[in-house]
């Protein structure tokens, strides 16, 4: 007795409510009885799962059961019962005769129980093709008309939201007023998310901020949380609806969610504005790069982490060797701490970290004496973070659906924006190298023992420099700055004094 195996698919869980999986359920038992098969206690269902987009048949059950025949858990010639073809695929005609075929092709005979047609390999005739196409034709056609609707009602009502709130779920930090007619502020959580985005500028990583955000006993925003977490910051610190827009967003035929028409501005109230949006966006960049776990935490000693290495090009890394009379913190190349080659040398940090920052004071004279133009270089960079992305999510539109002239000319728009803010960095990096006035170091380290003023260092630093390189002889420092204006420290023995080509001495007591 030849098995049959019953395959089961609607579009809408409610219909397990209903007679939709009874009724396909008694069709395949009667029919496998009327035919002298052995049905399956071993069903396929795909219950609330769209045969429009396919899921069924990669993702879904469907799938499964043709990988069981590949495989050979499933007999060749055995029957797949089906109640018609809008069940087993509601695509493109020539995307579900595809599919159609594939299974016949694997020795499976497949029955659609509302017309009794019989697809079997060697065996069809026109006829039965041309009754399965037209079904399937008719089966995308209504999907596809069900999904234009949806989609048409979708826009009407984006369209909407341009002048009245659509009655949307809003963010955490926002309520309707009872009227439901606006939208308003809670200051109280608008001022959380704001400390937020501070504390992103600031230097501090996701998990900093939600180790920080949970420590202080600040409680989360959401309704349901009860601890801050690291889903929702990033996805806080990553969105724009804390200035004000809303992007409305559909379901493609991946079933994956994507943004869908225009940005609407001002649709929310805005709780912080561009300048520290973009600094955010600026500070998680350098955070990407070669940032170590201390400093994604928010937790730095060395201001140097991620960005010094050692003369054999090994990282180093900072090590504490407790509180003895040889202890303290020390630079240590990685190569050389696990037996790699290199020579073991400590560098005592605190030593080496003055010789780095009075090499640098031009560099750093910027960043103590003149905080407005680090904080209007940060929004800047982060601007151009921003915009680069999104002149790259225009090219992949492009590349997936054609040329369009609106988009073209939003790419032009953003790439002359670019070339502004390129010219404005450029303004603000020539005045700091002609800033001449001295810088006390000692005020600047009195004021870096505070974690925050470390990471805020550390993130100024990264931002300038490309690496600073270590010399296992202690005789050289190479500090190498983005702009070029590279730096190369010699440490003269006998004298005790580090000098650099540009004619800079200085002694530093060990």
């Amino acid at each position: 007795m030849k098995k049959a195996y019953s395959y089961i698919r609607f579009s809408t869980k409610g219909q397990i409510e209903g007679r939709s999986l009874k009724r396909q359920l008694e069709n395949a038992k009667a029919y496998a009885d009327s035919n002298g098969l052995a049905l399956q206690g071993l069903s396929f269902r795909d219950l609330g799962v769209s045969g429009y987009k396919g899921k069924n048949s990669s993702d879904g059950e469907l799938g499964r059961f043709i990988e069981a025949v590949k495989d050979g858990v499933i007999e060749k010639g055995s029957y797949l019962l089906i109640e018609s073809f809008d069940r087993m695929s509601r695509q493109p005609v020539e995307t579900s005769l595809m599919l159609l075929m594939n299974i016949i092709d694997l020795g499976i005979t497949v029955v659609t129980l509302m017309d009794k047609q019989v697809y079997k390999k060697g065996e069809m005739d026109m006829q039965s093709l041309m009754i399965s196409l037209v079904s399937m034709s008719r089966a995308h056609e209504e999907s596809a008309t069900k999904s234009k609707r949806v989609g048409d009602a979708w826009h009407k009502k984006q369209s909407r939201a341009i002048s009245e709130p659509m009655g949307s779920p809003l963010p955490a930090w926002l309520y309707y007023s009872d009227d439901r007619k606006e939208i308003l502020v809670s200051q109280e959580k608008a001022l959380i998310v704001k400390y937020i985005f501070l504390l992103s500028a600031e230097g501090y990583g996701r998990a900093a901020i939600v180790r920080r955000l949970n420590d202080e006993g600040i409680s989360p925003i959401g309704s349901r949380a009860t601890k801050w977490h690291l889903s929702y910051i990033t996805k806080l610190l990553n969105g724009r609806t804390v200035l004000g827009e809303y992007h409305p967003h559909i379901t493609n035929s991946l079933g994956q969610r994507e943004a869908t028409g225009e940005v609407i501005k001002d649709y929310y109230p805005a709780i912080i504005d561009e300048d520290l949006w973009y600094k955010s966006q600026a500070g998680i960049k350098s955070r990407r790069i070669g940032s170590t776990g201390s400093i994604k935490k928010g937790i730095t000693r060395n201001i140097f982490s991620g960005f010094i290495s050692c003369k054999c090009g090994s990282s180093v890394q900072f090590v504490n060797k407790g509180s003895s009379p040889k202890g303290g913190y020390y630079l240590v190349c990685s190569l050389a701490r696990h037996g790699g080659g290199c020579k073991y040398v400590s560098h005592r940090y605190y030593y080496t970290q003055w010789v780095i920052l009075i090499a640098l004071q031009k560099l750093l004279t910027p960043y103590a004496k003149k905080p407005e133009d680090n904080s209007k270089e940060m929004s800047l960079e982060g601007e151009l973070i921003t915009l680069q992305k999104q002149i790259d999510e225009l090219i992949q539109d492009i590349d997936e659906n054609g040329f369009s002239a609106y988009i073209s000319k939003a790419i032009r728009q953003k790439e002359l924006r670019i070339s502004e803010i390129t010219r404005e960095l450029e303004d603000i990096q020539a005045k700091k190298v002609i800033r001449d006035e001295s810088l006390d170091i000692t005020e600047l380290t009195a004021n870096i023992n505070e974690q925050s003023e470390r990471l805020k260092l550390h993130q100024h630093l990264k931002r300038q420099l490309k690496t600073i390189v270590l010399s296992p002889d202690k005789k050289t420092i190479d500090i190498l700055v983005n702009d070029g204006d590279d730096i190369h420290l010699s440490y003269d023995e006998s004298t005790k004094v580090w000098s650099s080509g540009d004619g800079m001495c200085f002694k530093v007591e060990a």
